[in-house]
C-alpha cells in the first residue's frame, strides 16, 4: 500500500511508535479482510509448513521463516524474496542456523500482510531499502525464555490464534534487566496480545519477553503469532569486511570490501 491509500489509523500507530517507542493495534484497523486470520492460519500453521526446531529455545516450539528483501520509493512499496534467510548468533545459540523456507510472496494474502506490517513503520523512519524477516511461531508453552533484544531495528509481533490464557508481551527497559536476564524492576508495558492485535516497537528501547502460556481447563494451550523484524543492513545487505593477513599472522579488519563490477 501506499502512503497516500494508507488507513487512517496508520497516523495514530506512527505517532505513538514515535513518541513511546512502541505502538499497538488491530488487523481490522488496518483494513485486512475479516477472514484473513483463518485463512492465514489454516495455510501457513500445520504440520506441512511449520518444523520442529531441534534445540531451539524455548522447546517445543515449531516454526518456519521467509526474508522479504523491500524498497520504498516516492511512498510505494517495492517487496521480493530475500536470497536467503539464515539466522546467526540468536537465541544464545552461537553460529548460523536455517529454518524451513516459506516463500510468502507466491501467495497475494501473504503479501497483503507483509505490506500491511511493513507501513507500520513511520514515513521519516523508514530505510529507503532493507530486509523484513518473517517468522511463524506455534508455541504451546514457554513463548520465550527470558527478556532479550533481538538485534534489530523494530519487531512486530501479531497473534493469529490463542488457546488458553498467560502470554502476556511484556517490554522492559534494558537497565532493569540483569546479564542473567533476570528483571530487576517493573516492565514498562504488559499487554496480552489477543487474536487480530499487532504490536510493533523500537528493539534497542526495550528488551522484550512473554509470560508462559497458561492453559484453561481441559484445553492444550498453543498460540500462533507472526514475529517480524525491520532488519538493520548489517543482518544480510552489507558487504562483508576484508580481513588481512598480517606479517605475524595476526587479522585485522580494514573495511568493507569494495567489488569489482
Amino acid at each position: 500500500m501506499s502512503d497516500d491509500s494508507a488507513p487512517t489509523c496508520l497516523a495514530d500507530t506512527w505517532s505513538d511508535l514515535s513518541a513511546k517507542g512502541y505502538a499497538i493495534t488491530t488487523d481490522e484497523a488496518l483494513g485486512l479482510p475479516e477472514k484473513f486470520r483463518a485463512n492465514f492460519g489454516q495455510t501457513y500453521f500445520n504440520d506441512q509448513v511449520l518444523e520442529d526446531d531441534p534445540g531451539g529455545k524455548p522447546p517445543g516450539r515449531k516454526r518456519a521463516r521467509d526474508v522479504i528483501l523491500y524498497k520504498w520509493r516516492d511512498g510505494d512499496l517495492h517487496v521480493q524474496e530475500h536470497k536467503k534467510i539464515t539466522i546467526k548468533d540468536r537465541d544464545g545459540r552461537p553460529g548460523e542456523r536455517e529454518h524451513a523456507r516459506v516463500d510468502l510472496l507466491n501467495d497475494p494474502q501473504a503479501e497483503e500482510l507483509i505490506r500491511t506490517l511493513l507501513s507500520l513503520v513511520p514515513p521519516d523512519q523508514r530505510q529507503s531499502d532493507g530486509t523484513f524477516g518473517v517468522n511463524l511461531f506455534r508455541t504451546v508453552k514457554d513463548v520465550v525464555t527470558s527478556p532479550h533484544h533481538d538485534h534489530e531495528e523494530l519487531c512486530v509481533i501479531y497473534v493469529l490464534d490463542r488457546v488458553g490464557g498467560g502470554a502476556q508481551t511484556q517490554l522492559y527497559k534494558p537497565d532493569d534487566v540483569s546479564d542473567q536476564g533476570k528483571p530487576t524492576a517493573d516492565p514498562v508495558l504488559t499487554h496480552q496480545l489477543n487474536p487480530g492485535e499487532i504490536i510493533i516497537f523500537k528493539d534497542d528501547l526495550f528488551k522484550h519477553s512473554t509470560t508462559p502460556l497458561e492453559p484453561s481447563s481441559g484445553e492444550t494451550a498453543q498460540r500462533d503469532v507472526v514475529v517480524c523484524t525491520v532488519d538493520y543492513r548489517e543482518t544480510y545487505l552489507a558487504p562483508p569486511a576484508l580481513e588481512v593477513t598480517g606479517a605475524d599472522g595476526s587479522n585485522a579488519v580494514t573495511g568493507a570490501l569494495t567489488r569489482c563490477p
